[in-house]
């Protein structure tokens, strides 16, 4: 017997809403159970209907998406994917609804004869049935836990850089995570975060607005400075290679045999290549595995290696596949993860 995933589609829109009714309910294992017309019919639907998952528009009258987002997981949480258009005041109001608790943002799909309507369409099934299955809940803090022995501070590198990996729930982790490091950072911070590639310039530029780092999408041959946090495209792997003393982005189409695309992976081993041990590596909330194998690499070089903690994690896939493999030297909530990272560089 198949279990049916239950979803309630919230889209001002009657077309839209039909629209996305219909690739839904075209999948066995998706059913939509109702739908709303505005921020409102949202939040009472999902307290009455209880769905598994809400697909939810972000420009909507009455109540928009993100004030319904607010209320819906200060209320009885419910996992919320925000279905968005693409124009830029669009995006970002889709980032801070990814701030106030949904976990993942996607493009809405274009018509059945667009040329990327099977992608977008299998994007957002994919997205529905995964994100379902997440248990959003009031996270409570923990102290940070030292996983295995380390060797002494004065007996390391002094890093060169600060490198990222993250997925679910990874905006809202940067938000927090880039707002408290030090504005005169020494060091560059390099970000893969997986996400649709439309909405990585929205990320890069709703970050510059809400952090006091700046906040660019990685160029090819891009010089890495002190204080400037580059993220990967979402079409590229990102890179780092030394030129000299500098340290520049290259960014690669090659698979290497990876899943993703860009890959923590792919990053965290030319960080290996290019810096060795002086590096921290950070792993932090998100589905799957990627970035275990590469932190891995990162730590037995003798770089510092974090990952955020279950507690703090909207999901904790990826952290806890690199602590299952000893890549984590600490795992740390994410309250306490700026100030771990400050206290090594």
């Amino acid at each position: 017997m198949v279990n049916i995933t239950r979803v309630l589609v919230a889209d001002d829109s009657p077309t839209q809403r039909q629209y996305l009714t219909d690739l839904i309910d075209e999948v066995p294992d998706l059913r939509v159970i109702g739908h709303a017309g505005n921020g409102l019919e949202a939040i009472a639907l999902a307290q009455s209907l209880h769905p598994d998952i809400i697909s939810m528009d972000i420009k909507m009258p009455r109540t928009d998406g993100l004030e319904a987002t607010r209320q819906i997981m200060s209320q009885k949480p419910i996992p919320v994917v925000v279905v968005s258009g693409l124009l830029e005041d669009d995006i970002e109001l889709s980032f801070k609804a990814l701030d106030s608790g949904a976990i993942a943002v996607l493009p809405k799909p274009g018509s059945r004869n667009h040329p990327n309507f099977d992608q977008q369409r299998q994007q957002l099934i994919t997205t529905l049935r995964a994100m379902s299955k997440v248990k959003v809940v009031a996270r409570r803090e923990r102290f940070q836990q030292s996983l295995t022995a380390s060797t002494p501070l004065a007996m390391r590198a002094q890093p060169e850089i600060i490198a990222i990996g993250t997925s679910t729930g990874g905006p809202r982790a940067l938000h927090q995570l880039l707002t408290n490091l030090p504005t005169n950072l020494h060091v560059p911070v390099v970000v893969v975060q997986h996400m649709p590639h439309e909405f990585i310039p929205g990320l890069a530029r709703w970050l510059s607005h809400v952090t006091p780092l700046e906040v660019t999408v990685a160029q090819q041959g891009q010089e890495l400075r002190a204080g400037q946090v580059i993220i990967a495209p979402g079409t590229h792997h990102l890179c780092v290679e030394r030129h000299g003393l500098k340290l520049v982005a290259r960014l690669s189409e090659e698979e290497y045999g990876q899943l993703y695309k860009p890959s923590v992976d792919v990053l965290f081993k030319s960080i290996v290549a290019s810096c060795g041990p002086a590096a921290v590596g950070v792993i932090m909330t998100g589905m799957g595995n990627d970035g275990a194998l590469g932190l891995l690499a990162m730590r037995e070089r003798g770089a510092y290696t974090f990952s955020q903690d279950e507690y703090s994690s909207t999901v904790f896939g990826m952290p806890a596949a690199a602590i299952r493999v000893g890549a984590v030297e600490k795992a740390v909530s994410l309250s306490n993860l700026p100030s771990e990272i400050v206290k090594v560089l």
